[in-house]
């Protein structure tokens, strides 16, 4: 049984693992191993901790999964859904995408992102109804979709 709770800081360790973890199969797809994910260091997530909310998946009191979000009036930017590599394809991140969309009591928009070679990721977000409104290229050469969704 999976079971979503608030994260706090002292998640922090366990949540930077799994984002190494998870991130290494992204950088294997775009043959970079410098992606911000994978050299962000414990400090600089323990620093989001202060701004961000974030989620946290758990199955038998482990954390296999997390997401991250601001508020912002009515926009709501989720950030690094990560789930444990042993853990994927079991819909923990479809469960954490859906908790952070219920907490919207009015009107909002989810806004996201993902590398254009991310084919699962992808499928997820358009899966659980966003859309594409634009597309970027970071200086390392990497093309990120903008994926949204609007609420009500």
């Amino acid at each position: 049984m999976i079971s979503i709770a608030k994260a706090d800081v002292s998640d922090a360790f366990q949540i930077w693992k799994i984002q190494k973890s998870a991130f290494e199969g992204q950088a294997k797809i775009y043959n970079n191993y410098k992606l911000p994910p994978l050299i962000q260091t414990l400090e600089s997530l323990k620093d989001e901790f202060e701004e961000k909310v974030f989620l946290k998946a758990e199955i038998d009191s482990k954390i296999v999964g997390s997401v991250r979000f601001t508020v912002d009036g009515n926009e709501i930017d989720i950030e690094r859904l990560i789930v444990d590599p042993n853990f994927q394809n079991q819909g923990v991140g479809t469960i954490l995408m859906k908790r952070v969309e219920q907490i919207a009591d009015k009107k909002v928009t989810f806004k996201l992102f993902t590398g254009i070679k991310s084919r699962r990721n992808i499928h997820l977000y358009e899966k659980l109804g966003y859309t594409i409104y634009t597309q970027s290229e970071t200086p390392q050469g990497i093309e990120l979709l903008y994926m949204q969704k609007t609420s009500w």
